[in-house]
């Protein structure tokens, strides 16, 4: 799990053509939330996704989470439509969609620049997310993470992928582990703060499947997961978040490997196990998750 600076264990896809559904996200309990202009919403309904996403943003409070806007491809004339519309009203993220190259982040991040410029905004204020739904995106990954300052995560596309690979998604992620192991080290390799988003789990209605697809991505050391329904959420959340068995061993280790004493110790038993600094680097990153959860719903 990488430090990043935002709590990302569930990131939640609103329709951004249902002002009612978009309403309501706030209110859902994920970390982030992802309103949707490209897969989901119809060819017919681009521009009323458009102005209704842009008035959410310029009326609505969403509360803590992080409000991320997934557009439509920049080498489509909706995908420059989205950016005219949407820099304005200042989302925290814009995600694009079906990455495949460093270019197609570095381009955006030029274009989103300009507009900033135009606008009189300040340089930098909104990050990017690629989606990474190809096997040229994963083949690029460790590229596309590290390729410009303002990338903040890579997003996992397994039903693209599978698709393309013609191989099966399911069940929880088996066929695709390498790919999604692949896009872990990118984000990991990156720099502080680049974090790796599994895909959601499509079946509704399906808690043990959404457990352990959940538990999965954990294990493979995933940051967080997206989510199709607000159902899945709590179910992610948990999943993401460190168990209080988890907490007090890591406050076991900081205590025992960087206590009071001014020279702390390079390694330790603990429970009979030995414990040295990648140890201490976990239980400090269990802690910080563990602060930034019950940051959030103060």
């Amino acid at each position: 799990m990488s430090p990043s600076t935002h709590l990302r264990r569930s990131l939640l896809y609103v329709p951004g053509d249902r002002m009612v559904m978009l309403v309501k996200a706030a209110d859902r309990g994920a970390d982030g939330l992802i309103l949707n202009l490209e897969d989901a919403v119809a060819p017919a309904s681009k521009e009323l996704a458009r102005q209704t996403v842009t008035r959410a943003l310029q009326t609505l409070d969403f509360g803590p989470a992080e409000v991320i806007v997934r557009i439509n491809p920049l080498d489509t004339a909706d995908g420059y439509r989205d950016l005219l519309a949407l820099i304005p009203a200042g989302p925290h993220v814009i995600l694009l969609p079906k990455v495949g190259s460093a270019e197609a982040v570095r381009f955006a991040a030029w274009t989103i620049g300009r507009l900033e410029e135009i606008h009189g905004l300040p340089a930098g204020r909104i990050a990017l997310m690629a989606m990474i739904e190809s096997a040229a995106g994963v083949l690029a990954a460790a590229e596309i993470a590290a390729c410009h300052p303002l990338v903040a995560a890579l997003i996992f596309g397994a039903n693209d992928l599978a698709t393309e690979l013609e191989c099966a998604a399911y069940p929880a992620g088996r066929p695709l582990l390498h790919a999604a192991s692949q896009l872990i080290l990118a984000a990991a390799a990156a720099a502080a703060g680049v974090d790796a988003i599994d895909s959601p789990h499509m079946k509704l209605g399906d808690p043990e499947g959404l457990a352990a697809s959940s538990r999965l991505a954990r294990e493979l050391g995933f940051d967080g997961k997206t989510a199709i329904h607000p159902e899945q959420i709590a179910a992610i959340n948990a999943a993401f978040s460190p168990s209080a068995e988890q907490v007090a061993w890591a406050r076991r280790v900081v205590e025992l490997l960087h206590g009071d004493d001014a020279t702390p110790l390079g390694a330790a038993l603990l429970d009979g196990q030995l414990i040295e600094a990648p140890h201490l680097a976990r239980a400090r990153r269990v802690l910080a998750v563990g602060e930034k959860v019950g940051a959030y719903y103060i």
